[in-house]
């Protein structure tokens, strides 16, 4: 990928997310190749609508060829449409859990959202929600209100609602063979209970978590992404706007000594130094920890490699073997992101399989 292409990508994402400035000279000599080589690294890194957020700020010299420029505003409208469409059905569906008597936490996707200049252009893939204990008996009110139960493993069930993809949770986190995963899941579900404020997604059942989980959450979940697939820039953009938002809400001395524990602390630092170094973020709170010298590999893994597992349709089997493929691959990301051995945690992946089938906390 040209470098040029990659650097303008990030400017114009901080642009949009954090109204940075953007010389709009720098793509003035850009030819269709290169506006197609963006559009194709913005759509690749599910930051398409945040990207031509930036785009239509430029004069219209200076903007793409006008039939990608209709291309991208229809792929943009695309987007939207998609999710006013998840968050109606979700909402739908929270409401029925919750006349019910269960308490459906929204996960990520739309409690992330919000902290975007534009929800809309957030995109959202699932509607991932928590009922815990609730998980079973929630699977049967959706397939009772017209709910097709595609599949219900020991962490979540997939649910397809008029044409949304629900994971129903019952662990917040994968626990399977580990001791330190279900330490964790307990304090996490903690959070919940203690933590729990009843703020809701605005004009639905969708109960939001509280500031802590959602830290702990979206560096757990990002983390494990980038250790058996890789991740893509929208998982840093979330953690870039939850902390704009949330920074002086946060206990971060809590925060950075469970990530200490649990072994997040290199990631976490990673994603918000590429978020203030690359995207333009501005953290006002010197609690915060900013620098981070592993950013600039960990970013040129986010924009090059292209490993992901979730989505292919290829069967649990191929996604099983691909896991323990890029695992072996991405050595590097254990040894100096994670502080652990990929040997190990391979053989903890597989012995948990075999022996943890049916984990409890």
């Amino acid at each position: 990928m040209d470098e040029r292409v990659q650097e303008t990508f990030l400017t114009f994402v901080g642009n949009a997310l954090f109204d940075t400035r953007c010389d709009a000279a720098s793509v003035a000599a850009w030819d269709r190749a290169d506006w197609e080589a963006l559009f194709r690294l913005a759509a690749r890194q599910g930051v398409l609508a945040v990207v031509y957020d930036a785009v239509s700020l430029l004069p219209k010299e200076n903007r793409p060829p006008r039939n990608l420029n209709l291309q991208w505003a229809l792929s943009v409208e695309n987007i939207e449409n998609r999710y006013c469409m998840q968050l109606a059905n979700g909402a739908e569906l929270a409401g029925l859990w919750t006349a019910a008597g269960f308490r459906p936490v929204v996960l990520k996707g739309f409690a992330v959202s919000r902290y975007y200049p534009v929800p809309e252009h957030r995109e959202c893939g699932d509607f991932d929600c928590f009922l815990g204990q609730d998980r079973e008996l929630g699977d049967s009110i959706a397939v009772g209100a017209g709910a097709v139960l595609e599949e219900s493993g020991y962490k979540h069930s997939h649910i397809l609602y008029k044409g949304l993809m629900v994971e129903n949770h019952r662990f917040c986190i994968g626990v399977r063979g580990s001791r330190e995963a279900k330490e964790l899941e307990r304090f996490l579900e903690g959070l919940l209970e203690e933590g729990a404020t009843e703020d809701k997604v605005p004009g639905t059942d969708m109960i939001l978590p509280p500031v802590m989980f959602n830290a702990l959450f979206l560096t757990f979940h990002g983390l494990k992404h980038f250790l058996g697939e890789g991740i893509r820039l929208r998982h840093i953009c979330d953690w870039a706007c939850f902390v704009a938002r949330e920074q002086q809400n946060m206990d971060w001395q809590t925060f950075y000594a469970v990530c200490d524990r649990y072994h997040m602390r290199r990631y976490a630092d990673v994603m918000t130094a590429i978020a203030v170094h690359g995207l333009g973020l501005r953290v006002e709170n010197p609690e915060i920890t900013v620098d981070s010298r592993y950013a600039d590999r960990v970013l040129s893994s986010v924009l090059n490699d292209n490993d992901l597992i979730s989505s292919r349709g290829k069967g649990k089997w191929w996604e099983r073997f691909k896991l323990l493929s890029n695992m072996s691959r991405y050595r590097w990301k254990y040894r100096e992101i994670y502080q652990k051995g990929y040997f190990g945690e391979m053989v903890q992946l597989v012995t948990g399989f075999v022996l943890d089938r049916n984990p409890k906390i």
